[in-house]
């Protein structure tokens, strides 16, 4: 299976404040949720984090990602964003450096159109 990555105007390579700084511009958070970068050799995952719902103990160990979301990798190279499910980042890591060892990660010259995507509901 084909990884599809869109770019950014990224600085390269990819260091943790560049990274830190296309999450924050691509992937924006609200309502109290934050983007954990996590670095691996050719890439950074990203995940989003949510708050506790009330009534949780914020001081305990956090809560499993929730069901549906996603996963984000910002490339190192390229600083290209690829969109994953919501499998552990170790996970996500190997995936995606399999693909792109293996030539399956494609990096597109431009990000969908809201309404390519609004096709494919």
């Amino acid at each position: 299976m084909d990884i599809h990555a869109y770019p950014t105007e990224a600085n390269f390579p990819v260091d943790l404040p560049e990274a830190q700084r296309l999450a924050d511009h691509y992937l924006p958070t609200e309502d109290g949720i934050s983007n954990l970068l996590t670095e691996f050799e050719v890439g950074f995952t990203v995940v989003a984090i949510f708050p506790p719902p009330p009534g949780i103990d914020p001081h305990k160990p956090p809560l499993p990602p929730a069901i549906g979301g996603s996963v984000c990798v910002i490339d190192k190279p390229t600083g290209a964003i690829s969109y994953w499910p919501t499998y552990p980042t170790a996970v996500v890591a190997e995936q995606y450096t399999q693909a792109m060892q293996s030539g399956r990660l494609i990096i597109e010259d431009s990000w969908p159109d809201e309404d390519d995507a609004a096709e494919g509901d």
